[in-house]
């Protein structure tokens, strides 16, 4: 992904069981490896973290494939499928959704030229399909156990420790200061000006 110069991945289940599966990624991927320092306090000098988004199923396409199909970035692209249907599915419904899933694979890789050059996709747009055969336990487990893998392997690559959140915790402690009563000459002017905006 860094090779290619993509500093995003997005990530879309083609299963609404599933639908929690994005935000859970930008937690584990974001979180742990959003660093800028190795664990001996140098600099990284490259990405340590895509930004992670995406979305569930069809609802995504009509959302931002447009952007993944003809934008002039290139996002490399995870699908992840069920093969077996929820119980009580329809199964030309799932059947649909999993062709669509395909065929959103199919069309970034293969695009279509065009004398239009409205119509013209490049093609030649990375991308991953995970398809399950079914969605239970074992397989949400072995799931999460790869992207947890992947997250941790990367962060080894790296040299960056992957279990602090030093970021997150300095915006904590400044929320606690301002909720204690903030010293008004340390308040920079623009959150000042939130503060006193919002009647706080």
């Amino acid at each position: 992904m860094q090779r290619l110069g993509c500093q995003s991945r997005a990530v879309f289940a083609y299963d609404e069981r599933l639908r929690l599966l994005v935000p859970y990624l930008q937690q584990l991927e974001m979180e742990s490896n959003g660093k800028s320092v190795t664990l001996n306090g140098k600099p990284v000098g490259r990405p340590t973290a895509p930004v992670t988004w995406g979305g569930t199923g069809t609802d995504a396409q009509h959302a931002v494939f447009q952007l993944l199909h003809q934008g002039p970035v290139t996002v490399p692209v995870e699908f992840v499928a069920v093969r077996e249907a929820e119980h009580g599915q329809d199964p030309e419904h799932h059947r649909q959704l999993l062709l669509n899933a395909f065929a959103q694979g199919a069309a970034l890789m293969r695009g279509q030229p065009s004398d239009d050059r409205q119509r013209s996709y490049a093609g030649n747009r990375p991308s991953a399909t995970i398809l399950l055969d079914r969605l239970d336990a074992r397989t949400l487990g072995a799931l999460i156990a790869f992207y947890e893998h992947r997250t941790f392997a990367n962060a080894a690559l790296l040299g960056i420790n992957p279990f602090d959140q030093f970021g997150v915790e300095l915006g904590k402690a400044i929320a606690r200061e301002l909720s204690e009563g903030p010293d008004e000459e340390a308040l920079d002017p623009s959150t000042r000006a939130l503060i006193e905006r919002a009647g706080l």
